[in-house]
C-alpha cells in the first residue's frame, strides 16, 4: 500500500513516482497527470487535520 500525499485527490505517493518516472519534470506535470494539489482541501480531508 502506498502513502496518500494528496488527500483531496487521493492521489498516493507510487502515482507520482510514477508521474515522474513518465516523463513529468515540474509540479505543475505532475498535478497535471495526477491531479494532486487541485482541490485544495488536504487539511480538511487529513485523518488528522494537517
Amino acid at each position: 500500500m502506498s502513502t496518500i500525499i494528496c488527500y483531496c485527490s487521493n492521489v498516493t505517493e507510487q502515482e507520482i513516482v510514477d508521474a515522474i518516472d513518465n516523463g513529468a519534470k515540474s509540479l505543475s506535470d505532475i498535478k497535471a497527470v495526477t491531479g494532486a494539489c487541485t482541490l485544495g482541501r488536504c487539511k480538511e480531508l487529513h485523518p488528522k487535520g494537517t
